[in-house]
């Protein structure tokens, strides 16, 4: 549970970042940006492989590092050998990593609802907030390419900052309610 709980840390931090770059520098290339991207996720791939091998059998069967890395590198490769097809898509790439976000964030909502949380109506605005931005993103109502840049890059700067501390308040609260000691399971009274 914590390694996957770090896992969404990391790639909160990492839209953010992803965002802030596209925000403050919207001249940037695509080329570059896919480039980028793909030597990441090979570099990324060719790390998950070499811990799947280095590892015991079976904390190498749970983690799926063999699975994840190989995806990873064919995904980077493949942006890599053939980037003028990924710069074609990005806006619609980045547009799905909204749409992705938002129904996260929706997720979280009500898993806030769940765990007895207030403010759970704000996750849920923030949710569908960043599934439209997601969808005028793919649908790409702006006259140039930069301004969607800029518009993308802003959504995912605050996506990944609202991931970041929507998965701490989740955490918190799930910690909160697995501590409570009058919380008494109803199908073992029945």
């Amino acid at each position: 549970m914590k390694k996957l709980l770090n896992d969404v840390s990391v790639s909160s931090i990492l839209i953010a970042i992803v965002g802030l770059v596209l925000l403050l520098m919207p001249s940037l290339t695509n080329k570059v940006i896919v480039y980028g991207i793909g030597i990441v996720l090979l570099v990324y791939g060719v790390s998950r492989i070499y811990r799947y091998m280095k590892r015991d059998a079976p904390a190498a069967m749970t983690d799926h590092d063999l699975s994840i890395g190989l995806i990873c590198c064919v995904t980077g490769l493949f942006m890599l050998l053939y980037s003028s097809v990924v710069i074609s898509i990005l806006p619609f790439l980045f547009g799905l990593f909204l749409i992705f976000g938002g129904a996260r964030s929706i997720q979280t909502a009500f898993d806030v609802r769940r765990f007895h949380g207030t403010h759970w109506n704000w996750h849920l605005f923030v949710g569908i907030f960043f599934a439209v931005i997601g969808i005028m993103a793919i649908r790409d109502p702006f006259s140039t390419a930069q301004m969607l840049t800029r518009f993308v890059g802003a959504g995912l700067l605050v996506l990944g900052i609202y991931m970041f501390l929507a998965n701490r308040k989740v955490n918190q609260l799930r910690s909160q309610y697995m501590s409570e000691p009058d919380i008494i399971d109803q199908e073992s009274v029945q």
